[in-house]
């Protein structure tokens, strides 16, 4: 019984906090998933849900073994032709995989279907703007980058009404326009990056929200449909306007210049970097290739995650900077691919902004931040001398070597607030709180035998999500959190510790 109740809140959870039913589990973190190549046979269950729901039959005893998320009933690939299966074929799919929230199976998140791209988790949509000649197709694909140069659509302000769509697959939602009422977008709305929250108090929609947009509408992107870059939301400010046109933060520096330009990440002015004149004079690429009479510089903050040779970092914030030629060829490529890397005679100066919100992601410890660019000659990161200012959170350095990737990384912290023990642990427990029942406080201890991204979460009897106590990177070890539920009436109450191997959900009695 105890079980059912619990399968019956993880539903009510999935469908009320994600918006998204049974299409959508709910802000999977990438960096949970264990990715894993299956093969089996497609069972698809049109009776328990508005849109079809996919398993894999691995076993091939006619019982699902998996099931298969594709994302929205909606979503299809941006660089393939590939579609979802039908009941019966035979296929090979590789995924992340993680336990579901609302199914008996364990859920993969599809990212390949027979060796044909269907989804990348870690594709950093709000800078996938407009195309460029010189692109040579998308990130996921070529690792061509996501710089789009100079020759590119017109920005144009529009503003416009619809409901929202939610995409809730992944940790980065992703938001959608419905304009004509007919549940399918007709608009990608940029947000920027995940972390970004504006001063003014406006806040990202739900599902089925109606909003008003005000935005730059581009009509040509490497999506399918029109993109629009909120300027307002609901009649409230999402950011500068000015920050984003004309070139998206980049701009055009010369030889002959006689001052200094600055060129910002455009949904960061506090990302920028600083060139200075006498930047070309002896310098050039590594190689040997002289510059040309004059470059346009843009600086994108991209997820982490899509920053190559990460060699296992905590990386809270990774950059990609990009220089084009005046007939709109990169020159930032290495062998035909992105990390290249140039010599200038002058120093560039650099100030790269974390958020708090990114520090909390992976629970790293601040005093350590440094910055490091990567060096294609030498296939490694280096590290520069650095200014670090926390009270600004803010990194700053000059170097007159620039690079296509440059990152911020922190070591990890060892604790969260609460006792901690770094203790051998064997095994994965949530243990019971104590006291239960408890008023107002209770203790809530589990043990990590090893290294994981952990979220504890409090939920009601509606499912619906009260307190995070924790979400971020813990060591191994044994923890011991103080949950003080003094806002609280009196009642049960469920408290959830979900690793990327594990979910586990207990109850506890609040009696006051």
């Amino acid at each position: 019984m105890q079980k059912l109740l619990i399968l019956l809140i993880a539903i009510t959870i999935s469908n009320v906090i994600f918006g998204q039913g049974y299409h959508g589990v709910g802000h999977i973190n990438p960096n949970d998933l264990d990715t894993i190549t299956v093969s089996g046979i497609v069972i698809v269950d049109e009776t328990i849900a508005t849109h079809p729901i996919y398993f894999l039959d691995e076993s091939n005893d006619g019982l699902a073994d998996y099931h298969l998320n594709f994302g929205p009933y909606w979503y299809e690939p941006d660089s393939s032709s590939t579609v979802r299966p039908t009941n019966g074929a035979n296929i090979t799919i590789t995924g992340g995989l993680h336990d579901s929230f609302n199914m008996d199976e364990q859920t993969i998140i599809v990212f390949e279907i027979d060796g044909q791209f269907w989804r990348d988790p870690f594709f950093a949509d709000w800078n996938n703007i407009g195309h460029h000649n010189h692109r040579m197709g998308n990130h996921h694909g070529s690792m061509m980058g996501y710089g789009f140069g100079w020759n590119h659509d017109s920005l144009v302000t529009t503003e416009i009404t619809g409901t929202a769509i939610v995409d809730t697959t992944f940790y980065m939602n992703h938001y959608y326009l419905d304009v004509n009422n007919d549940s399918e977008p007709d608009y990608f709305l940029n947000f920027g990056p995940f972390w970004y929250e504006p001063e003014s108090g406006a806040v990202r929609p739900l599902e089925g929200e109606s909003v008003q947009v005000v935005g730059a509408m581009l009509e040509e992107t490497s999506m399918d449909i029109p993109m629009i870059i909120v300027y307002e939301l609901n009649g409230l400010l999402w950011r500068d306007s000015t920050s984003v046109v004309p070139h998206f933060g980049g701009g055009w520096f010369n030889q002959n210049m006689t001052g200094s330009q600055i060129f910002h990440s455009p949904f960061d002015d506090l990302d920028h970097m600083i060139i200075n004149q006498g930047w070309a004079g002896n310098g050039g690429h590594h190689g040997g290739e002289m510059f040309a009479d004059s470059l346009f510089c843009q600086i994108l903050e991209v997820y982490p995650q899509n920053i190559p040779n990460d060699n296992g970092m905590n990386i809270i914030a990774g950059y990609e900077v990009n220089m084009f030629n005046p007939d709109g060829s990169s020159a930032m490529l290495s062998g035909g691919m992105m990390g290249g890397h140039m010599s200038f005679t002058s120093a560039v100066n650099y100030q790269l902004h974390y958020t708090d919100e990114q520090m909390n992601y992976l629970n790293v410890d601040e005093s350590t931040v440094e910055a490091k660019y990567w060096d294609n000659q030498s296939n490694n990161w280096v590290t520069v001398s650095t200014s670090l200012d926390p009270q600004n959170n803010t990194v700053s350095f000059e170097s007159s070597e620039v690079s296509n990737f440059i990152i911020l990384t922190a070591d990890q912290a060892t604790s969260v607030d609460g006792d901690y023990d770094q203790a051998i642990v064997t095994d994965f427990i949530l243990k019971q709180n104590y006291p239960n029942p408890f008023n107002p406080a209770t203790i809530i201890e589990f043990d990590l035998n090893e290294k994981s991204y952990v979220v504890i979460s409090i939920y009601n009897l509606l499912g619906e999500k009260l307190f995070e106590l924790n979400n971020g990177i813990l060591s191994a070890g044994n923890y011991k959190l103080n949950f003080d539920a003094s806002s609280l009436t009196s009642g049960i109450y469920f408290y959830q510790l979900r690793t990327g191997k594990n979910i586990v959900t207990k109850k506890m009695d609040l009696l006051k």
